[in-house]
């Protein structure tokens, strides 16, 4: 189950890269679309706008997100991100005393939670193949009821991404560096730190590392790891994902993804 939700996390941190790659400024072009296994599906409305969302989630933790684009500074494109996610009735799944449990009946009903987040991206060209994202932004989590704060899940990326219900809001920080290795074959690396002031573990740092193999138009293969470390009320933690705790032990992320054009 542990296994599970990282990947669920991870479903939306290891993307696809393009000039319109998931964490660009630059929406997908219109009618555009693309979608992964563990990766959100995302669509262009318009030269402007992009939504996306997480089909896999979805019904266990409703989520969209809008990516709008606004005018460029200088050489760089710019946009803003907006989104939200409903983690109730998966945290409610997990509230069991069995081994599918990761949360103490005694908190049963967990409240109602909305996680709210909005994000600067500015997106600029280093050769004609390569690019470069500076993202920033804001998270608030707003609790419809009392929320105890030992219901927490002290796992790498799930403690600090549910944090925010718990510290109430939380800054984001982050930078993107994609590019062509050869005809079908690009990188993406980053960086990103999530932040809760004030909060038992106000500091999370990530890196993945992701390599994508365009097979054909309508398809390509991506392959890639995740490093988080992180301040925890227990002390620090640094783990490599995904992480199979039955044969303890590190295996890249897979996830396969199609394309295509809304005729």
């Amino acid at each position: 189950m542990k296994n599970l939700i990282y990947i669920a996390i991870l479903s939306g941190q290891l993307c696809s890269a393009q000039n319109w790659f998931p964490h660009s400024a630059v929406p997908l072009p219109e009618k555009r679309w693309d979608v992964g296994i563990f990766q959100p599906f995302r669509f262009g409305v318009s030269e402007k706008l992009e939504y996306s969302l997480h089909p896999l989630l979805f019904f266990v933790m409703p989520n969209l997100s809008i990516k709008l684009s606004h005018k460029d500074v200088g050489s760089w494109s710019t946009a803003s991100r907006h989104g939200f996610f409903y983690p109730t009735p998966l945290l409610n799944m997990l509230t069991h005393e069995d081994k599918f449990g990761m949360i103490s009946p005694e908190f049963d009903p967990i409240p109602r939670l909305l996680g709210l987040y909005s994000d600067w991206l500015m997106t600029g060209s280093l050769s004609p193949s390569t690019y470069l994202t500076i993202k920033t932004g804001l998270s608030a989590g707003i609790s419809f009821g009392d929320l105890d704060e030992r219901s927490s899940i002290d796992l790498p990326l799930v403690y600090h991404r549910l944090g925010v219900f718990y510290n109430k809001w939380a800054l984001r920080l982050g930078v993107d560096l994609t590019g062509q290795i050869a005809k079908k074959l690009r990188f993406l690396v980053d960086g990103d730190a999530h932040v809760l002031p004030g909060f038992d573990g106000d500091l999370s740092l990530e890196h993945k590392g992701v390599l994508i193999w365009d097979k054909s138009e309508h398809f390509r293969l991506i392959c890639g790891y995740k490093f988080v470390w992180g301040r925890f009320p227990f002390g620090t933690q640094a783990r490599i994902l995904p992480y199979i705790p039955m044969i303890e032990t590190w295996v890249p992320f897979i996830d396969l993804q199609w394309t295509g054009t809304r005729i």
